[in-house]
């Protein structure tokens, strides 16, 4: 993939009645202004940070649980989150992924 590149696999699950979404989203099919826009969020994420989780956190129950995948600048992480455990650092990124998700968009 090329620098301006990404690729981004997203899915939400659970919740009290276990539905799920999700949406896969490669750059190269978006228009340049809905790449930008995802690209900004992802950087503003610092998604690619070195953090840790505390998966114990994924178990609680009626809570959306979010798989998250994301390749850009030849890096590729997935991180596993629920509601408690979600950075507020990535809440834009993924509430806007939601969103695709839900609506079917693509960017």
């Amino acid at each position: 993939m090329g620098q301006d590149q990404f690729y981004i696999s997203f899915k939400r699950s659970g919740g009290f009645t276990g539905a799920s979404s999700s949406v896969e989203i490669d750059s190269r099919d978006l228009d340049p202004m809905q790449a930008e826009d995802l690209r900004i969020l992802i950087e503003g994420s610092g998604f690619f940070e070195a953090f840790a989780f505390d998966n114990s956190l994924l178990q609680m129950p009626d809570q959306f649980r979010y798989h998250l995948s994301i390749e850009h600048e030849g890096r590729k992480r997935t991180l596993e989150m629920n509601d408690t455990s979600v950075p507020d650092l990535f809440r834009p990124l993924i509430n806007h992924l939601v969103y695709l998700a839900r609506s079917g968009r693509r960017g």
